[in-house]
């Protein structure tokens, strides 16, 4: 019984948080293969996976399926995950489901640390499991962190941080938490370098706490403390030369290594992101409610800024002030990569509590009530189920115009085996909107074409059609074509209304 007493918070936790997975069908959503939103981004995750497995484990030599680089070489960030699915396949066989599970697990315990570090906080268990479900339920963070994108993990490995950093500065200085808090910073942003306005908060947010707490800087520990920023940024700035570097020299040009700033947009494109960020954002990414908590909360707490936790209300302000320039810097992205919000949510969860704990410290009777616990508890639930509609409407439009590819060629793999085509054979598909799609429910590398225009054409030419083995028609009517019907091809059988040709030279 002592034991279940000594840690209820952390049975409670997760408890809730299994309850939470089940509600919103994490056990079936698990196993589906990709689909829905950006399933571009999620085959060139699983494509990554596929060639550390069939191709050989070199960590620094990530590849992908199109062969529209050297040998298929490219970087998007760094491949650890994939890496460790990999070596997964080799000990367990090939099950997709692994990248998800692995995804779940870090954001799971993300998640907690988010709890224990709310418990501390607000020294109240049940507001904490409250407020860490009502953060989680944003519909994005829900997707992604049931999906093969990293986004979600990097989010998982920044609140881990951020519990740590903090109890750095409110246990004594610990040194083993700092250190730790920065390991975590670091991670999250190797794998999202957006990532590093944490770790460049957490510095920010150090340096104003030395500064009013009228400590010398540049003493032995406070310099130790610097150098490992420093060594983090180190670390940081060299793997994404690293990867500057080898896309440049692979010619891959796929993957975003750059910023895409406000100030470079037209006029009409920044008012073009900011009616979708209007119109899409406060519709689909929180339920309505909880955003308008969260503004009121913020709004609130202006006035009443000299009851907060001086030390929380430093790391919102920094990591408010990172999220600002991340928005800015990364303005374009916010259009059609929904992903970009996850980034942000941090900021928000610390801004959040800040502004919380300032109203509650002027208003303890009210905000202590069973009444006030019961109103952000009934929030949470809608919220969550509000979530889990979005979610299954993602799911009820699984097949879009970019996945409705993998629709076709799901299990298209067997059929090229039972034909006794060799995994190292490489195709050209014709009717794929994305780079690796096909290519990944082909279980082979080649080349993907959207359709059959002249420009195309003479890429298929260029590019592709003294090097491939096999060509695919994912439409019989392509073969009215010119310069398809022209070709030396012989026909080896039809699969989902695709058509596989034998190239002959």
């Amino acid at each position: 019984m002592n034991i279940i007493k000594n840690n209820f918070p952390a049975i409670l936790f997760f408890i809730s948080l299994l309850a939470v997975f089940f509600f919103l069908d994490y056990q079936n959503i698990l196993f589906l293969r990709p689909q829905s939103l950006h399933f571009i981004r999620q085959t060139d995750c699983l494509s990554f996976v596929s060639t550390y497995y069939n191709l050989g484990m070199d960590f620094f030599e990530p590849r992908m399926l199109s062969l529209r680089s050297v040998d298929g070489k490219a970087i998007g960030e760094f491949p650890i995950l994939y890496y460790i699915t990999a070596l997964l396949y080799k000990l367990v066989g090939e099950h997709e489901f692994i990248l998800r599970l692995i995804n779940i697990i870090i954001v799971s315990t993300g998640l907690y640390y988010t709890f224990k570090l709310l418990r501390v906080l607000l020294s109240d268990t049940y507001y904490a499991l409250f407020f860490t479900f009502l953060f989680f339920s944003s519909t994005i963070l829900i997707y992604y962190t049931n999906n093969y994108l990293p986004d979600a993990s990097s989010f998982g490995l920044t609140m881990i941080a951020w519990y740590f950093y903090y109890s750095y500065l409110s246990v004594d200085n610990k040194n083993k938490y700092f250190g730790i808090a920065i390991f975590f910073f670091t991670f999250a942003t190797l794998l999202k370098i957006t990532y590093g306005l944490n770790l460049a908060a957490a510095l920010l947010s150090l340096v104003i706490i030395e500064i009013s707490d009228n400590k010398r800087l540049f003493t032995k520990k406070r310099i130790r403390n610097f150098a490992a920023f420093i060594l983090a940024a180190f670390i940081i700035g060299i793997w994404y030369l690293y990867v500057i570097t080898y896309n440049q020299e692979n010619n891959t040009q796929y993957f975003l290594t750059h910023i895409t700033p406000i100030w470079n947009l037209t006029s009409d494109n920044r008012s073009m992101v900011m009616d979708y960020i209007y119109n899409y954002w406060y519709t689909k990414y929180y339920y309505e409610s909880t955003l308008h908590v969260f503004l009121g909360l913020l709004v609130g707490s202006i006035f009443l800024i000299k009851h907060s936790n001086r030390k929380l209300l430093i790391i919102a302000m920094s990591t408010l002030l990172g999220g600002i320039i991340y928005f800015l810097l990364f303005y374009a992205q916010f259009e059609a990569h929904d992903y970009y919000f996850i980034t942000l949510i941090p900021a928000i969860i610390l801004v959040v509590v800040s502004s919380f704990i300032s109203i509650r410290n002027r208003f303890p009777k009210i905000f202590n009530s069973l009444y006030v616990k019961l109103a952000i508890l009934a929030l949470m639930l809608l919220s969550l189920n509000y979530a889990k509609e979005k979610l299954e409407d993602r799911y009820e439009n699984a097949y879009g115009i970019f996945a409705t590819i993998g629709k076709q060629l799901n299990g298209a793999d067997e059929f090229l085996n039972e034909q006794k085509i060799g995994d190292n054979s490489t195709f050209i598909v014709i009717g794929d909107l994305t780079p690796n799609g096909s290519l990944y429910f082909l279980n082979r590398r080649g080349w993907t074409f959207p359709d059959l225009s002249s420009m195309n054409i003479m890429k298929i030419k260029s590019e592709s059609l003294d090097k491939a083995d096999y060509i695919v028609l994912t439409s019989n009517t392509m073969l009215d074509n010119p310069t398809i019907a022209t070709i030396p091809k012989e026909k080896i059988g039809i699969y989902n209304n695709a058509v596989f040709y034998k190239l002959l030279r």
